[in-house]
């Protein structure tokens, strides 16, 4: 009895030692769950991360994110990393170079897997995201684009108002569809400390008009409806939009000679439903039926609650386009866009630095009728961004689950067959009063600029970008700060 309990005891501790032994082999074996793409997870390989790893993750991309915003917050000399500029004589660069080579790469980007997906001219659908300076919710959006069924016959367009290495990387490596990268050329990046960036002539944005006035400060004429100066971080959102669709519409759709394409909204904060293309697909199809005289689709709906999300999965509404409930995931051609280009003037004057409550007064006074738009009552364009301009929480895994757990939920609910329109309402809501931050009258003199973004201005002419044009950069190769990831090389010397 006594050598069975020796043996039965022996053979216990062999059983918790291999387990033991297989515990720490499991965990400090290398895994591709675990892998990391320039501290972003891979997310097609990492569905199980636990509290702690989503915990570190974010403090290691709140952290880089508040270092690129106090980097762009010095501005005693412009910021070059992501770029590789090199002067023809070896020693200064002028802003002109420099905007003519972004102009130049921006016009004659070699547009990524052509030779796998074909040319432009089977494009129907454009996803042109806005992108900042947050790699971590770029790759969330760039997964759930790799997960959306049809998106290798669409191209992807990235604006960009800041060159991130790691974000650069990110768009790059895609390989499921065609991709065109653009570069906003009057950027905070390039310069951060003359017009339009925030210049240390320009007035404190809280300064009174009188004190303004009695220091002289540039800009001391043109406060904001609240007395208010320019927040030059504010208003780049604003001219960066709008700079973009004139590129997208002008310097893509025109310039290939496209038919016709839908161009769908995004930004680097979104995700998309894997039905999100299937459903525009239908709504496109039978928008004579839905709503003829609707110009505007609206993939996107803020949902106070997602009860209803199975419930409302195949079902429209049609309103009127509302600034604050359809600016998300929002979808328009190019007709519609003419409309809007031809307001341009109340657009570029209205005192609000947010596109879309300007494009709200547009539509509201500008045009002859007020856009009307076909929404999806079960958002497939869904927004996670809980860190970026005004408020700086960045968890993002926590609304990354949440949404990926919400989709999981239907997912046999997804892809319907057909969509019916439950939800009709012909009441125009009152457009609000202006935010603000657009006072200056050089942002607007901007703004009418950037609707023409395939025609140079020179440095010689008046304009509000004369002394950004003719100002000198010395540029020492062997100080500019380097980038572990991919740069963008501009050479000056070839007079581009």
């Amino acid at each position: 009895m006594m050598v069975y309990r020796r043996m039965h005891r022996l053979a216990n501790a062999v059983i918790v030692c291999c387990l033991f032994g297989f515990i720490v082999i499991f965990l400090k074996a290398p895994s591709e769950e675990h892998r990391l793409r320039d501290g972003v997870p891979v997310l097609s390989h990492n569905p199980g991360w636990s509290l702690n790893d989503w915990d570190g993750l974010n403090k290691e991309v709140a952290e880089l994110l508040k270092n690129e915003s106090n980097r762009l917050s010095s501005y005693d000399k412009p910021d070059w990393s992501g770029w590789d500029f090199k002067p023809s004589d070896g020693k200064f660069l002028t802003g002109e170079e420099i905007v003519e080579s972004v102009s130049y790469l921006n016009e004659n980007f070699d547009i990524l897997n052509t030779a796998k997906f074909g040319d432009l001219s089977t494009v129907k659908t454009i996803l042109v995201i806005q992108v900042h300076d947050r790699p971590i919710y770029l790759q969330y959006l760039i997964e759930s684009m790799r997960n959306t069924k049809g998106i290798e016959d669409t191209l992807l367009v990235f604006s960009h108002d800041i060159n991130v290495g790691i974000n650069n990387e990110l768009i790059r490596n895609i390989t499921f569809a065609r991709v065109y990268q653009i570069f906003y050329p009057y950027n905070l990046q390039l310069f951060p400390s003359i017009f339009p960036g925030q210049s240390s002539t320009d007035c404190p944005e809280k300064m009174k008009r009188d004190k303004a006035q009695e220091i002289n400060c540039t800009n001391w004429s043109y406060p904001d409806k609240y007395g208010n100066y320019r927040v030059a971080q504010l208003t780049q959102i604003k001219h960066h939009w709008w700079w973009k669709m004139n590129f997208v519409f002008d310097g893509i759709v025109e310039k290939f000679g496209m038919k016709d394409p839908w161009i769908l909204l995004l930004e680097e904060d979104h995700m998309l439903a894997p039905d999100a293309l299937h459903v525009l697909d239908i709504i496109v199809s039978n928008r004579p039926k839905y709503c003829a005289g609707c110009e505007i689709i609206s993939l996107g709906f803020y949902l106070k609650s997602t009860n209803k999300y199975g419930q409302d999965i195949s079902h429209l509404g049609v309103h009127p386009w509302y600034s604050s409930k359809h600016n998300m995931g929002m979808a328009l051609q190019k007709n519609t866009w003419q409309k809007i280009k031809g307001c341009s003037e109340m657009f570029c004057k209205w005192d609000d630095y947010n596109w879309d409550w300007s494009l709200m007064q547009v539509s509201a006074k500008c045009l002859p009728q007020r856009f009307r738009v076909i929404f999806t009552k079960s958002p497939r364009v869904i927004h996670i961004g809980d860190c970026g301009v005004h408020t700086h929480r960045c968890e993002a895994h926590k609304a990354l689950q949440s949404t990926q757990e919400l989709f999981r939920q239907h997912k046999d609910l997804l892809f319907p067959s057909s969509l019916s329109v439950t939800d009709t309402s012909r009441r125009s809501l009152k457009p609000s009063k202006e935010n603000g931050g657009w006072g200056d009258i050089r942002d607007r003199q901007l703004c009418e600029i950037n609707k023409s973004p395939l025609n140079r201005v020179s440095a010689q002419s008046s304009s509000v970008l004369q002394n950004m044009l003719n100002s000198k950069i010395q540029f020492l190769s062997n100080k500019t700060v380097s980038s572990s990831s991919i740069k963008t090389t501009i050479n000056t010397s070839q007079n581009l």
